[in-house]
């Protein structure tokens, strides 16, 4: 047989909780190593679970009380589907199809030990009526259980076949695949009992009195009792191949069977019902047995179930043909012990596990084989050492074995996943991993061992990670992201998510649009050749321009080195990326609640909010361009002051020639006017110590210099025909929301060239919108530095979402780190729409589970922790305590930390230049600081670090 058929069924997802192993892969590096996992004591031994009455009860739902009355094993079932699905990388809650459940528990004491507590403590009202506690326990409610919780809607199945269980589970859930009862199948088991009677012996002979189990051995004696629980997600392979899941192996045969009367007893075992149950599993496979390079058999090293079972193998494999190579024999039991309900699943975790990563594990404890196996009929051999796969010419293949007391046998034959690589990216691309959980402290957790997956894992795809996260998780109210061009990075930048606060919540977003000085040749040009919605936006707006203007070249524009000293190139290029970064997050399904720009980028956000069409707007701003391009030489200038400080400076005849242009904050405004009257401005400004800055604007906008074309604007606007707006949209010309009547009008563009644009009264009734995340569209942060220097600024989130010319670093990783960012304060992102090649689901850290001790004697309600004080910020020596002092006094906010962030703190580059004059004064000139420094080294951290290394100051 050259592959699997029509028939064989993917496994997609893995879980489980074993003696000495929290997961699947514990469990495997434990069994490479031929760990043994037993407890023993003066006793016995068993194989115990870590916190088998541990449970996160508030993530599923349960209140303290009634998560005791569940049975151990339903609440670990509970938590291990819960990891399965997500190792299959699906969100639990959300996974599209029908999902079926097919799993069985074992038999434990624990609702006698529960109502035996109940009725001698004061607590029968809390835990309820027997009927309530069997109700909790009950083998019956196990899998329905699960259904409900994870809301799945496929059969929810128990089955009972004691040993061989969660073997028989799994050809059950295949045969509901095959019959189509179910798209996707949980199958598995558990046997969980949280207090245990460790016995050296027991009344069957069964239990090994030294405590360890050694199957096919000389000395075997006897089995191990143990805990056990674990899932196999099922899928048709064709289904899970289509939609990018990724196969850990293919089952491609399985039977189930009885052994009848045929026995010496109930609990004897007997050969002919273990045969035939084996040649029926190899008749669904198509294979042979000497196709089977290793068995996972039930090998339970008592005296009569070894030899039997061998028997039994021997009976279907040494009929075939001859073999090249001898058959590895092994039993997981060695290591684990006998999970009872669990065992099944337990030997084909070890199976897949195997065929998939290419090594056969020892089993544990074997020195010389038992005289009563027959090993050389097939040959089969035991392995007590880890052993590589003996190389072949086809995929590996394995059997698993599975033995129910009472004789229900189970079969299931796994074979290599042999598909290549899908395609993915042609070169990297920062990507966003995303994290969320119901607690703050479980999603730090979630990020820490992100981190440490990304540096152990170093052969994962850092995109089908990021897919992964993104598509199969569950979305929970404790979030973190982090954005990353490799995993080395990733790492990192989880690792400081992971020790960082959380972000301000939000609820919604305001755009908001930067207006002319924010530009710079090539901004958004990585976007342009990554993103394909930029794109196409870029595309829509060359489109418009072409129609208005036929000879120009938008995108060699937005290039030319020239930009920002040509009046129209400047305004259309700026135009044109902020509407294209705008219909790039609205491809995301990030749409705006608000809306709100900066002069020029009024104009955008009066196309984002549906009040001009791009035509329109594109049209507009073309003709804006030329009329501002014809005026007067002129310019403007931004001043770190009120306006009775400018008066005090300033001659009454200097300052008379100027206009009083934009209102940014209570100490920054805009003069505009003839060039040679703002010069003489911004000496005297200068002369009294009040920093000034020229900003790259070629014109005297919003000056009584507009007055000269007056006419021509009103004839351009006369063309637009603006309509209601489907978006709030907040006017920077008078500071409050647009009525109706001045959005329809649209001689309101007019007056809007003309007049002040008072932003700071914009960014203030922007502010009163409660939990409305700030996200400044176009490039920089000019805008967003405004909105923080606001007085009503109340820390809220406010992102960027393409980087500073000074910023070293792509519009690709920025506008993913602002994805990120955005995402972690609640907003949602359509990730789906983030790729633009094919990307594979893959295997990552569960969700790490909370929760406490739920048992008889454990209390019903645990008391509240208190808060643990946020520890201060400390500073490493005395360059760093300037810089925090220096950032302190200009930004006006004390108890800065080495991590602080200039610029988000609500610097700009008028800050900035106070900052570094404050610096130079304390530290010389041997530092050799500059505002470009600052902004390359934001933090105080950062900044120090380069101090000392240029001006060579010591700790």
């Amino acid at each position: 047989m050259t592959g699997p058929g029509p028939d064989a069924v993917a496994v997609v997802g893995l879980a489980g909780r074993f003696p000495g192993a929290a997961n699947v892969d514990e469990l495997w590096r434990n069994l490479l190593a031929g760990t043994d996992g037993i407890t023993r004591d003066g006793r016995g031994a068993f194989g115990m679970l870590d916190s088998p009455a541990r449970f996160d009860a508030a993530f599923f739902g349960y209140s303290p009380a009634e998560a005791i009355t569940l049975d151990p094993q339903h609440r670990v079932l509970l938590e291990c589907a819960w990891h399965a699905l997500e190792n299959a990388g699906h969100d639990p809650r959300a996974v599209p199809g029908r999902v079926g459940v097919y799993a069985g528990t074992g038999q434990t004491d624990y609702p006698e030990k529960l109502i035996a507590h109940r009725d001698s403590a004061p607590a029968r009202l809390e835990l309820g009526s027997d009927y309530v506690i069997r109700l909790g326990s009950a083998v019956d409610f196990a899998t329905s259980r699960i259904s409900h919780r994870l809301r799945l809607t496929g059969p929810a199945v128990t089955v009972q076949t004691a040993c061989s269980t969660s073997l028989v589970a799994v050809h059950t859930a295949i045969q509901g695949l095959l019959a189509g009862d179910c798209d996707l199948a949980l199958a598995g088991g558990a046997t969980v009992r949280i207090d245990p009677e460790l016995s050296g012996q027991d009344e069957a002979g069964l239990v090994a009195p030294s405590g360890q189990c050694r199957p096919f051995d000389a000395k075997a004696e006897g089995t191990v009792p143990g805990n056990g629980a674990g899932f196999v997600v099922l899928r048709m392979l064709d289904d899970a191949l289509a939609a990018g899941d990724f196969v850990h192996a293919v089952l491609t045969g399985s039977a189930i069977g009885n052994d009848g009367g045929d026995r010496i007893g109930f609990t004897a075992p007997s050969v002919q019902g273990q045969e035939r149950t084996i040649r029926a599993a190899f008749d669904a496979s198509g294979l042979r047995p000497r196709d089977i390079g290793y068995v996972q058999a039930h090998g339970t090293a008592t005296p009569l179930g070894d030899p039997i079972e061998v028997a039994a193998l021997n009976r279907v494999y040494a009929g075939d043909a001859p073999r090249e190579e001898p058959c590895l024999l092994g039993s997981v039991k060695s290591v684990i012990g006998h999970t009872d309900a669990a065992a099944g699943v337990a030997g084909l975790l070890t199976a897949i596990l195997a065929v998939r990563e290419g090594v056969i594990p020892p089993t544990a404890h074997f020195s010389d084989p038992n005289p009563e196996l027959d090993l050389t009929a097939v040959p089969f051999e035991v392995n007590a050492e880890t052993v590589p796969w003996p190389a072949g010419h086809g995929p590996r293949r394995a059997a698993v074995n599975s033995l129910g007391l009472g004789g229900t046998n189970a079969h299931v034959i796994v074979e290599q996943h042999l598909a290549g690589e899908p395609p993915g990216p042609t070169a990297a691309e920062p990507e966003v991993l995303v994290l969320s959980a119901a607690t703050d402290g479980a999603v730090r957790t979630a990020a820490s061992r992100l981190a440490e997956h990304l540096r152990r894992d170093t052969g994962g795809r850092l995109a089908d990670i990021a897919f992964t996260l993104q598509t199969g998780r569950a979305r929970l109210p404790h979030r973190r992201a982090a954005a990353a061009p490799t995993a080395e990075a990733a790492a990192a930048a989880l690792t400081r998510q992971a020790a960082g606060a959380a972000p301000p919540p939000a609820s919604s977003v305001a755009f908001v649009f930067p207006g002319q000085g924010c530009q710079h040749p090539g901004m958004g040009a990585d976007l342009d050749h990554g993103r394909p919605a930029y794109a196409a936006a870029l595309d829509e707006c060359a489109a418009a321009l072409r129609r208005r203007l036929p000879d120009a070249d938008l995108r060699r524009m937005i290039s030319s080195p020239g930009l920002s000293s040509d009046m129209v190139a400047s305004q259309i290029g700026l135009f044109a990326v902020e509407w294209a970064t705008a219909s790039l997050w609205r491809s995301l399904g990030v749409e705006p609640d608000l809306v709100l720009g900066h002069s020029l980028g009024a104009v955008t956000a009066a196309c984002v909010a549906g009040n001009l069409s791009l035509e329109e707007g594109m049209g507009y701003v073309v003709d804006r361009a030329r009329l501002l391009a014809s005026l007067p030489a002129g310019t403007m200038l931004a001043v770190a002051a009120g306006d009775e400080e400018i008066a005090a400076a300033v001659p009454v005849a200097t300052l008379g020639e100027l206009d009083l242009a934009v209102v940014n904050s209570p100490r920054n405004r805009v003069l505009s006017g003839p060039a040679h009257h703002v010069e003489a401005a911004a000496a005297a400004l200068t002369g009294a110590g009040i920093d000034v800055r020229t900003l790259r604007v070629a014109a005297p906008a919003h000056s009584r210099q507009i007055d000269t074309v007056a006419g021509e604007l009103a004839t351009a606007v006369a063309h637009l025909n603006p309509r209601p707006p489907a978006t709030r949209w907040i006017s920077d010309h008078t500071g409050s929301e647009l009525s109706a009547a001045q959005a329809a009008d649209p001689h309101y563009w007019v007056a809007h060239a003309r007049g002040t644009v008072r932003f700071a009264d914009a960014v203030g009734t922007l502010l009163a919108s409660p939990d409305t995340l700030v996200l400044e569209v176009g490039p920089g942060h000019t805008a967003s530095a405004l909105v923080r220097q606001h007085p009503d600024y109340d820390g809220r989130a406010v992102l960027t979402s393409l980087p500073h010319p000074a910023d070293d670093k792509s519009s690709h990783l920025h506008f993913a780190e602002a994805a990120a960012a955005l995402w972690s304060t609640g907003i949602e992102v359509d990730w789906t729409a983030w790729h633009s090649s094919p990307r594979r689901r893959v295997p990552l850290p569960g969700y790490p589970f909370e929760g406490r001790e739920f048992g008889p004697s454990a209390p019903a309600v645990p008391r509240r922790a208190a808060a643990a004080p946020k520890a201060p910020g400390k500073r490493r020596d005395d360059v760093e305590a300037v810089v925090a002092e220096a950032f302190s006094r200009v930004l006006g906010i004390d108890g800065l930390t080495a991590e602080d962030d200039f610029f988000e703190l609500g610097g700009d580059s008028l800050i900035a230049t106070r900052a570094v004059a404050l610096l130079t004064e304390q530290l010389g000139p041997r530092a050799e600081l500059t505002v470009r420094t600052l902004f390359g080294t934001r933090t105080v951290g950062a900044l120090a670090a380069r101090l000392r290394e240029t001006a060579g100051t010591s700790a």
